[in-house]
Formats: C-alpha cells, sequence, structure tokens
C-alpha cells in the first residue's frame, strides 16, 4: 500500500470510527499536480451561471451569499464541487459557457451544465424554464473544442460529469413503466454520451452518482415519511447508481487510453449523515435558508439564510452547501473509498 494510501485509510478510520473530528476534509485545497484544463456537464449542482444566460436566474438574492462572482451564479451558498476541484489544480474557475463572448478562449476550461435539466432529452418539457439536456451541453463542447483538439491538452484535461438527480425526480411525469429499471433506463443513455466526449478527445472522466433522494429536506418535508427519509427515493437513487461501477469499468476497457473514475457522492452523505458531528455539520434535514412551502418548490423564496451556514449539509430543499462539496470534493482527492477505482489525485496524473 503506497503512503497515500495509507494516509487516507487512516483519515476515513478515524473520522469514521474513532468519531474524531473530520472538518479537515473541508477546502480550499491546493495540490502541486496541474491539468490544462476542466471542463463541466451537468444540473444545478455544477452549473456555474448557465440558466442565467437563458433567462433563469437565481430567484433569490440567498444565493451566493458567501461568493459573489461577476457574470455568474450558483445553487448554493458558496462553491461547487466544479469550483473545488478547478481550485485544487490550480485553474482559473471554469465559466458559464454561455457567459463567454466568441472571441474567449476555453484554453482553461468551461462550465455547460444547465440547471433543471438531465440525461433523457423529454426530461425538458416538465423542468422549469429553459435549460440544455446533457446533448446539448455536449453540443456546444463539440463546437467550442476544435482548436484543442489539435493538440493533446484535451486528453490531459479533465471531465467532470454530475447529472442524474433530476431525471429521477421526474420520473413520474414522464410515465415510466412501474415495472421498468430506472438505474439502467439512465445508465444506458449516460454511457452513449461518454463515448461522444471520448470521440471528441476526452480521455479522463469524473462521474458523480446521486446522493439519497430521499434524505433531501425537499423529499422529507413533502412526504412525512416514518423514517428519516423517504426510503422509496433512496432506493430509486440506488437503482441508479448500482449500473455506474460496471458501466464505467466497460467504458475503460473498450476506450482506448481513457480513464472513467466514479465519485460515490452517495456514500459521502452517508457518511455525513451517519456522523455530522466529526464533519463539523450539526443539521442534515433542514435547508439553510427559508423555503416557499405554499408553493412547494425546493429553492429558497428570498434572501434569509441562516447564519452558521458551514453546520447545515443542505442549502435550500435540495442543493448542498459549500460546506458539503467541499468534504465531497476533499474525500474524493485521496479516497479510494469515494472516488474508485482511483482517487482523483491518481486520475489526473494518470
Amino acid at each position: 500500500m503506497t503512503s497515500m494510501n495509507q494516509a487516507s485509510c487512516i483519515s476515513f478510520l478515524l473520522c469514521h470510527f474513532l468519531l474524531v473530528n473530520c472538518s479537515h476534509l473541508r477546502g480550499p485545497f491546493k495540490s502541486n499536480i496541474s491539468i490544462p484544463a476542466l471542463f463541466v456537464f451537468g444540473d444545478s449542482w455544477v452549473d456555474s451561471g448557465n440558466g442565467k444566460y437563458m433567462g433563469n436566474p437565481n430567484p433569490s438574492s440567498a444565493y451566493g451569499v458567501d461568493f459573489k462572482v461577476d457574470n455568474q451564479s450558483r445553487a448554493t451558498n458558496g462553491k461547487t464541487m466544479a469550483d473545488f476541484i478547478a481550485q485544487t489544480f490550480g485553474l482559473p474557475l471554469p465559466p458559464p459557457f454561455l457567459s463567454l463572448k466568441k472571441s474567449e478562449s476555453i484554453q482553461f476550461g468551461a462550465n455547460y451544465a444547465s440547471s433543471g435539466c438531465g440525461i433523457l432529452p423529454e426530461i425538458k418539457q416538465y423542468t422549469f424554464g429553459n435549460c440544455m439536456v446533457l446533448d446539448e451541453q455536449i453540443e456546444l463542447f463539440k463546437s467550442s473544442v476544435k482548436n484543442l483538439r489539435k493538440t493533446d491538452g484535451l486528453s490531459k484535461s479533465l471531465i467532470f460529469i454530475n447529472m442524474g438527480q433530476n431525471d429521477m425526480d421526474l420520473n413520474k411525469k414522464l410515465q415510466y413503466n412501474a415495472s421498468l429499471d430506472m438505474g439502467q433506463y439512465l445508465a444506458k443513455p449516460l454511457s452513449k454520451r461518454l463515448q461522444m466526449l471520448y470521440d471528441l478527445g476526452g480521455r479522463k472522466f469524473l462521474v458523480s452518482n446521486v446522493l439519497p433522494l430521499g434524505c433531501r429536506p425537499f423529499s422529507i418535508s413533502q412526504e412525512k415519511p416514518a423514517t428519516r427519509c423517504v426510503e422509496r427515493l433512496n432506493k430509486l437513487a440506488s437503482q441508479f447508481n448500482s449500473y455506474l461501477p460496471q458501466m464505467l469499468k466497460d467504458l475503460q476497457s473498450t476506450l482506448s487510453g481513457s480513464k472513467f473514475v466514479l465519485l460515490d457522492v452517495y456514500k459521502v452523505f452517508e457518511d455525513v449523515f451517519s456522523k455530522p458531528a466529526s464533519y463539523g455539520i450539526s443539521d442534515i434535514s433542514h435547508s439553510c435558508c427559508a423555503i416557499d412551502s405554499v408553493k412547494r418548490i425546493p429553492i429558497c423564496k428570498n434572501g434569509e439564510v441562516c447564519s452558521d451556514r458551514n453546520q447545515y449539509a443542505f442549502f435550500d430543499a435540495i442543493h448542498p452547501t459549500e460546506v458539503m462539496n467541499s468534504i465531497m470534493i476533499s474525500r474524493c482527492l485521496k479516497d479510494s473509498f469515494v472516488c474508485k477505482p482511483i482517487n482523483l489525485m491518481k486520475l489526473v496524473k494518470a
């Protein structure tokens, strides 16, 4: 076992079994390893402002209360997982692609993520406002990386994908057959899109699964389960997540020179839910900002936010706080229990 793996295992054991404080797992982080660029695809968890340029500005001044960036907006109080990845490897924050002028370069990467959308094209008819599904995000990427493909910069860059939650949230409206395996139904089209990104020059991929959907404040407030979480929704998330490890392994075995790593978001949330105090978190069931319970929408309704934001797992009723985003990336960097089969540091060095 390497010294890095030993340190990672020791940290894991201390935090999760001996109940010592894990606040060191919060950012910011710095690495002496660099990558040429970071390209981000996904939903509102990692969207840095494309929604705003599609006519969907953040509905509340609560968002970004701890991290104001010109021409950008995020569905949390501060930084997203993508922001922490960029900062760790010395990159500028990937700008929302729709904010760029034609003359501006994407030499260091770009963010194509779109709030409210997902993997399946048919999801668009049920989302709030305008959004770009994964196919549309990839088309923008295709049009913008022509020059990068002439060098080896793209093959050494990191492609980060965070998507699937919205598809499962809307599974009833999409009228899926009750006997349909939602995990398989989503995993197959995701695999196809990852191959498309490979064909465009991507070689290093970090793909996240989804959190325990039934443990979000919105799920709890809507369904009022007898247990702490809505187990039906957690099962739905687990169905999707169960397909990803083998899917990514198959892709790596068939796509020459590729590396695919799974970020196990579900496990990180389980760990924090299990022992929140060890991460410096005290509230795992409520949102930090005020939610409009009358309209039954999971986003902040005004500028009112909690004062101790670092103690909350969720900022609004479906999005993590900055501190949860930092914990997820911190675990991923060196912990092969969370990012597998190799951690993020090993992926970027590969």
